[in-house]
């Protein structure tokens, strides 16, 4: 029982896993699409950061409680934040790098340097290692002698592996380390020098063997610096590290100065799930649903109810389907968000009925889902709605079938009263083909019945066929 108790664990982490690789997917589609516009406004701009937000927050969350808990994987969640980083927040920009190392006089280059000590704090280390020994023959003697050490020592940074123990990584890593912390001493030996091609190579140095004053100088944001420490002071470091070293880290800012973005991904580091769900909605009320839909599957989501006054998943889900609902083309998707909130049937009946019914087709579809849903309610207001409309439009046909669905009789019977009038007024016997079509589908009236019989009665006299009349 045990061993099949794990086996559904892993499978439903890997269906949520497999989930989320769909949505995000289509989010970076959806980015994509929107800078390929001809024209690049202020709303699209926006909606770029939106998908770019809520992807990163997707993908994180992924990371710290689906990723790292994969049978067979390694626990550390640091290889998987440095992808998430570089993924999310890629620095330095390729065509950047392929700028600068196009230019005439490489070692001359201004953002040369900057440039890879941005590869050092992201752990583009192959890519640094190539630019080191591409830039070497432009170097003094000594400059160049330390580049290609330092290359060298880059290209044999350890990399773990499911495979191989702890023990065995950490004493690679040490080892590693103790390489880099010598090269460093010696470099800063020969400083200060006249070669500032040294201070430059004793910085990359001193990023790769994890001195935090260097990393916090020379990063940009709070997720270079979180990003770079995890990667070259604590390789082996599990999610349950994060909030202490990022805690660390964001006091080096002004946290005034945060965007919604960044706070709601320091929340997620820390742990503070309930600020975490509530900066997800100001980023968008799509984000929101579904973090607090993934969170109650994962079963993180307690933590927060404790924290609402009522529960954060059917809170979400209800707001995004109110949104929705009253969407032209969305409404159907807002009454499928308001079923998964767990919305009473008496609300989502009051929400149904107000949906806009533009033409036949849309009022099939809204029945459609009332009736997947269970909406008796809704589906009789509708039908009488639709019975009215089409009353008032003469398509006397069309009312009879919508009052005979819920069983309206005393209406039916009022429209078979006005075709019986509209005769006596006229003398033209013209409602044939009204009575015609509902009768073929079944329906029974007694004042049906006489319209149809009197009519048989009118054709079977004027052909002069007295005995069947």
């Amino acid at each position: 029982m045990e061993t099949s108790s794990q086996e559904r664990v892993a499978v439903g982490v890997d269906s949520l896993l497999r989930m989320g690789a769909l949505y995000r997917e289509a989010m970076l589609r959806q980015i994509r699409v929107l800078q390929e516009a001809s024209s690049v406004t202020e709303f699209i701009a926006g909606e770029v950061d939106t998908f770019h937000s809520m992807h990163a927050v997707w993908h994180l969350l992924e990371i710290i409680y689906l990723t790292t808990n994969l049978p067979g994987l390694s626990t550390s969640i640091v290889p998987y934040f440095m992808e998430w980083l570089n993924l999310n927040f890629p620095a330095p920009l390729a065509e950047d790098g392929q700028q600068i190392l196009a230019s005439a006089d490489l070692a001359l280059n201004t953002e040369l340097w900057p440039y890879m000590k941005k590869l050092a704090l992201r752990g583009h280390v192959s890519v640094l290692a190539n630019t080191l020994e591409r830039v070497a023959p432009e170097l003094s003697a000594q400059a160049a002698k330390w580049a290609r050490d330092i290359a060298k020592t880059a290209r044999n940074m350890p990399l773990g592996s499911s495979e191989e123990t702890a023990g065995s990584f950490n004493g690679r890593w040490r080892r590693w380390s103790e390489e880099l912390q010598n090269m460093a001493t010696a470099i800063a030996s020969l400083l200060p020098s006249d070669d500032v091609t040294l201070e430059s190579l004793n910085t990359v140095v001193d990023i790769m063997r994890g001195d935090a004053d260097a990393i916090s100088e020379e990063g940009e944001s709070w997720q270079d610096i979180l990003g770079a420490l995890l990667l070259y002071s604590e390789p082996t470091a599990q999610a349950d590290r994060l909030p202490s070293l990022a805690g660390v880290v964001v006091e080096q800012f002004q946290a005034a100065e945060f965007s919604v973005l960044d706070r709601a991904l320091v929340a997620l580091l820390n742990y503070e799930l309930p600020e975490f769900l509530v900066f997800c909605n100001q980023i968008d009320p799509w984000l929101s649903a579904h973090m607090a839909d993934l969170m109650d599957h994962i079963s993180i989501l307690d933590v927060c109810r404790a924290a609402f006054a009522v529960d954060p998943r059917e809170h979400y889900l209800l707001a995004l389907g109110e949104v929705y609902v009253g969407h032209e083309n969305l409404w159907q998707v807002g009454l499928d968000y308001l079923g998964l909130g767990g919305v009473a049937k008496c609300v989502m009946v009051e929400y149904a009925v107000r949906i806009p019914l533009e033409s036949d087709a849309k009022a099939r579809q809204v029945l459609g889902v009332c009736k997947k849903y269970e909406l008796a309610a809704a589906v009789d207001r509708i039908h009488r709605q639709l019975g009215r409309q089409q009353w008032r439009r003469g398509r006397l046909g069309a009312a009879i079938a919508n009052f005979a669905e819920v069983g309206d009789r005393a209406s039916i019977g009022l429209i078979c009263d006005q075709l019986w009038d509209q005769y006596l007024a006229s003398g033209v016997l013209a409602y044939g083909p009204v009575v015609d079509s509902v009768m073929a589908a079944g329906l029974s009236h007694e004042r049906l019945l006489f319209l149809v019989r009197f009519r048989d009665f009118h054709e079977s006299y004027k052909a002069k066929q007295f005995v069947e009349a």
